[in-house]
């Protein structure tokens, strides 16, 4: 193994800033250090999906080839973070960052709506975003950076900066943003969300860069509730990853062995329109937000199983995990941290009703 340990000094651990656009961290580093090795701990004893881990080394490959291409390089090892870096492999940099915070964000609103009012009331829209660094260092001599191979598994989105810059280019070309608010909930067609969760997740795209770009695409385009609800939407990540000491202690590990792991991983909740929503999500990596909704509140409601229980198999499976989301939204269905109402218990037959009413998806996804 590769000694990193006498390069210390120089290592930058990238963790879920996975990008060279708009990375103070790595933009800092590169203008104070001559020599930089940066680096990502892929830990061994986290649990991950055959997706997840193909999208995360598929970002992690593109990071290098981009790094490579500016005279630096991207090591991979295969051990968990210092204990000084974990809270890099944790969140995702937020579109609002504490300076611009009109409230000390150890004091922010319990709830959403309150919160949002302040962020609106006080004119927050996004901190700006930075550019790409002018130089990156070299890495220290005497470092071999393996090339990185991801596995061929066919992914939803693939992995990587340059992919999702590509998909946010053509979605912005499409006048997709229009349509946001009143097509996100529907559960086929993959244009009708915006799709940018797994790349939001994993840093390999900044959310500040996706704000900068709706403003610039409203003074192109006008305004409208399609591009509000975007930004409405990324804001709801800020929100969960203010909160994230929620989500301490939140991911349990499930035995497979454990009977509700298997009805998870089989598919077989009881009800073929859950059961559906559970064949997406072992088959793809993701699951809409509207299902994924739906799936959390039979298991919460129905089952009356604990809401950590899904959401460790949800962390396991989703190619868009992020711990602070997820975990936050799990909580609002049960009724704990951010949900002013106690919970939400969604009626299967009526979900069912409003939004597969033809019986499409739970059709697509019977086998």
């Amino acid at each position: 193994m590769t000694d990193v340990g006498r390069h210390a000094e120089h290592v930058l651990h990238l963790g879920r800033h996975l990008r060279l656009d708009d990375n103070p961290m790595l933009a800092s580093a590169a203008a104070m250090h001559d020599r930089l090795l940066p680096v990502y701990a892929l830990d061994p004893t986290v649990p991950r999906g055959a997706h997840q881990e193909a999208f995360l080394l598929g970002s992690l490959a593109d990071l290098q080839a981009s790094l490579r291409a500016r005279g630096s390089d991207l090591l991979l090892l295969r051990e968990a973070p210092p204990a000084d870096a974990r809270d890099r492999y944790e969140s995702p940099m937020r579109m609002i960052a504490d300076d611009d915070l009109p409230f000390d964000a150890a004091d922010m609103p319990r709830t959403y709506t309150p919160f949002r009012q302040r962020i609106e009331k006080a004119g927050t829209r996004a901190t700006q975003p930075i550019p790409v660094p002018d130089r990156l260092p070299p890495i220290p001599d005497g470092i071999s950076c393996p090339t990185i191979e991801p596995p061929d598994l066919p992914l939803i989105t693939p992995g990587g900066e340059s992919a999702a810059h590509r998909h946010w280019r053509q979605y912005r070309d499409r006048r997709l943003p229009d349509t946001y608010k009143e097509t996100r909930n529907n559960l086929l067609g993959f244009d009708d969300s915006s799709k940018l969760s797994a790349w939001l997740a994993w840093g390999c795209l900044s959310a500040r860069r996706i704000a900068h770009d709706l403003v610039v695409y409203e003074g192109e385009h006008g305004a409208n509730e399609g591009t509000y609800w975007l930004w409405f939407e990324l804001l709801w990540r800020d929100f969960f990853s203010l909160r994230a000491d929620q989500a301490r202690g939140g991911t349990v590990r499930l035995d497979p062995h454990d009977p509700r792991w298997q009805m998870l991983a089989s598919a077989r909740l009881g009800h073929p329109f859950i059961d559906a929503g559970m064949r997406e999500l072992n088959t793809t990596g993701f699951l809409g937000n509207r299902m994924r909704q739906i799936v959390a509140s039979w298991c919460i409601h129905e089952l009356e199983w604990p809401w950590s229980v899904g959401e460790a198999y949800f962390a396991r499976q989703l190619i868009d995990h992020d711990p602070a989301s997820n975990v936050g939204n799990w909580r609002y269905i049960a009724g704990q941290g951010a949900d002013p109402r106690g919970g939400r218990h969604f009626n299967v037959e009526k979900q069912r009703e409003q939004y597969d009413p033809d019986g499409r998806y739970e059709r697509f996804w019977q086998c």
